[in-house]
């Protein structure tokens, strides 16, 4: 019983483990179940678990005894510790009623012992102060009393003295002038004697870095006269050896936030010590520093102006950081301050900008051109336009070339690197002008700092550089070959607006948005840029008129009527695919100018730059090939150069253009199609959208034309005629 027991008591117990291995402890050796010994061994176990269960019932029922025994024992304690406790609540309540009757009594007797005693202490102060004032009164120059002679009374002489000075000064006032004026003055001697011993006391204690007795004087001397003395002194031994950075700024919060702790313990105002504090320190270290650093104005502006921007800048930053600190109630306080020290730098300051960036743009263009060994130039450009149609004109008149055209070797006398410089000058500028001027001139500033801005990199450079340009492109009847270098300066130019204009956005407009000024400078940038556009569309216009001559010419020059006019035979070792020697020279050099372009330009602008060269190409083509009578063989040569000219201009992208060249390649198959079948292709719906007398202008450029026309039917040639 024991046994199973302890294996019950285990946390490990199973009820189906026990039942299962008491089962298998009754098989035989041959591991065979008796049933008769199984029943007999389930039976005892049942009978042993029945006892144990009956063993434990009886201990339960003890437990339960003793439990219900002890709980009736702690409700009996626990009601009389409530019914103590209701008797403690009321005993507390009888005491608060009594202590709070005694508590206003007592209230009552100080307030009258108080009107009893303010009196007396009254009563016994003026006792003293008039002994005081009699050892005062006395002849001779030696006090009776010795508190104005022991050092260590110090604190209480000062209390009287400070009270007798201003007896004195009632005395002083009501007209008894001549009876107390020796006291008077004994007194105001004695007076300053003990403000200066105490501020003296109030030094050493600073050095010792004593603040209870720092504050304990601060507290005696603020009542006297010398009280800013003693803050002076404060001051000026604060911050001795303060000032270890190369920089002064750097110096001045650290210093602060050193101080800032030991003004607000010590002084009874601590804000209006903080101020003085901060005051001394822009009156002193950095007004010299600002003094020191911009005394040479007029020897070096661009110095001058780079030291104030930087001094100006650097005291803003101190002044904003110091905002944490409370400086007393003018919340513009370091504003005037700032004001003060740099007023007499900035009244002039805008003259001396303007001044200054004009000479440096002069420079940065001026080295420029003499890097490139280049004398600038008086240029009028209605004069030399003039100059050039007369020279044109006459030059094509006479067949001779008059005309002397400068390209300057293909320089563009255009220079992104000054661009950059000039842009990066009056960015300095820009920023300097929102910094130093006054809130109210900032926009007026920036529009000059833009006039200038304008003046030397648009008018001085850009548009003196497209004025040479256009001087330099070739005449569209020149005999040889020209080298069109307008493109590049094209290139160049709009990289130098596009950061032109962006400089506008990013420096300027921030400058003038909400101003009169911004409808101005957006009108002045309008109508510069205008300017250049359009002298950009001239010398682009030009340059499309000598890229058309030079291609008419080649076409006049390696063309003749003898070429088209062969017979109407085939040779059989001759290449008929071949394009002419002229057409290729055409399609090598419009291909050389076209990436030239795309190189340049981009976007619309070179799309509407390829569709009018496209168009003047086809029209030089076009009347060019109306001079000609076509053989067969002729007129094959022609298709294969038209076809190639097709080739050319499909890579200008522009779908137009491949339709005119489409139908132009077409119009040349009238000049090869068979007589039988040139009713059919004259009609074809690709010719259809033109003129039929267009079309017929072809046909009558058959040598076979004659005969070609019999196979016309009838409406046509009417519809011709």
């Amino acid at each position: 019983m024991s046994e199973y027991r302890r294996e019950m008591e285990q946390e490990s117990y199973s009820p189906e483990e026990f039942v299962e291995r008491l089962a298998w402890s009754t098989r035989t050796a041959g591991g065979e179940f008796e049933p008769e010994l199984l029943h007999n061994t389930f039976s005892e176990a049942i009978s042993d678990l029945q006892g144990i269960l009956e063993m434990q019932r009886l201990k339960c029922t003890q437990v339960e005894g003793i439990f219900t025994k002890e709980e009736q024992n702690l409700r009996a304690r626990l009601m009389l510790l409530l019914h103590r406790n209701g008797t403690a609540t009321e005993n507390l309540s009888v005491l608060e009623k009594k202590v709070n009757s005694v508590a206003t009594k007592v209230v009552h007797l100080g307030d009258q012992l108080e009107s009893v005693n303010l009196p007396r202490e009254r009563a016994s102060e003026a006792a003293q102060l008039l002994k005081h004032l009699a050892d005062f009164l006395q002849p001779g120059t030696v006090l009776l009393s010795d508190l104005f002679r022991d050092k260590e009374k110090l604190f209480e002489a000062a209390e009287i003295i400070q009270k007798l000075q201003t007896i004195a000064q009632d005395l002083s006032t009501s007209g008894t002038t001549a009876r107390f004026e020796a006291a008077c003055k004994k007194i105001a001697q004695k007076y300053d004697e003990i403000e200066r011993a105490l501020i003296q006391e109030f030094v050493a204690a600073q050095v010792v870095e004593d603040r209870d007795r720092m504050k304990q004087i601060a507290h005696i001397l603020y009542n006297f006269k010398g009280y800013s003395q003693c803050v002076n002194a404060f001051i000026e031994q604060s911050q001795v050896g303060g000032f270890k950075a190369k920089d002064v700024f750097d110096d001045v919060i650290p210093l602060c936030d050193l101080n800032k702790p030991i003004i607000d313990h010590v002084f009874p105002n601590p804000e209006h010590i903080m101020g003085k504090f901060v005051l001394h320190i822009f009156h002193g270290r950095i007004q010299e520093t600002v003094t020191a650093q911009l005394y040479d104005r007029q020897q070096n502006q661009d110095k001058f102006l780079k030291n104030l921007s930087s001094l100006y800048s650097r005291t803003r930053k101190v002044v904003n950081q110091l905002e944490s600190f409370d400086l007393g109630t003018d919340s513009s306080f370091l504003e005037k301050i700032t004001e003060q020290i740099f007023r007499k730098h900035l009244e002039n300051y805008i003259r001396i900008e303007i001044k200054c960036l004009e000479m440096k743009s002069n420079r940065i263009l001026s080295l420029y051109y003499d890097a490139l060994g280049h004398q600038k130039r008086q240029l009028q450009s209605s004069f030399q336009d003039f100059r050039r149609d007369i020279q044109a004109v006459i030059g094509a008149r006479a067949n001779i070339n008059i005309a002397q055209i400068e390209n300057f070797g293909g320089e563009t006398f255009l220079s992104e690197e000054v661009a950059i410089n000039l842009l990066q000058e009056s960015r300095m500028a820009y920023s300097r002008c929102s910094l130093l001027s006054q809130k109210s001139e900032i926009a007026n500033n920036g529009a000059q700092i833009f006039d200038i801005l304008t003046q030397f990199l648009i008018k001085e450079h850009v548009d003196y550089a497209l004025e040479l340009g256009l001087q330099g492109i070739p005449l569209p009847d020149a005999k040889a070959q020209q080298e069109i270098y307008f493109f590049d300066v094209v290139k160049s130019c709009n990289a130098i607006v596009h950061l032109y204009e962006k400089e506008f956005v990013d420096s300027l407009l921030p400058l003038v948005t909400a101003t009169p000024k911004l409808s101005e400078c957006l009108e002045k940038k309008r109508a510069i840029l205008e300017q250049i556009e359009i002298k950009l569309d001239a010398g682009i216009d030009r340059a499309l008129d000598t890229i058309a001559g030079w291609v008419k010419i080649v076409l006049q020059l390696e063309h003749n009527k003898k070429e088209f006019f062969k017979s109407e035979t085939f040779n059989d070792n001759e290449n008929l695919n071949t394009v002419s020697p002229a057409c290729s020279k055409v399609v090598r050099f419009v291909n050389i100018q076209v990436d030239k372009m795309k190189d340049s330009m981009d976007g619309k602008n070179i799309e509407a730059v390829l569709m009018e060269l496209g168009i003047r190409i086809h029209r030089v083509i076009y009347e060019h090939l109306l001079m000609f009578q076509y053989s067969s063989v002729g007129a094959f040569s022609v298709i294969c150069d038209v076809g190639e000219y097709l080739k050319c201009v499909k890579e200008f992208k522009i779908p137009m253009l491949n339709k005119i060249f489409e139908t132009l390649r077409a119009l040349c198959n009238l000049l090869i199609i068979l007589p039988k079948d040139l009713n059919k292709h004259f009609n074809q719906e690709e010719l259809m959208c033109l003129d039929p007398g267009i079309r017929m202008s072809f046909v009558q450029l058959r040598t076979d034309f004659k005969t070609a026309r019999l196979h016309l039917n009838t409406s046509t040639q009417i519809s011709n005629k």
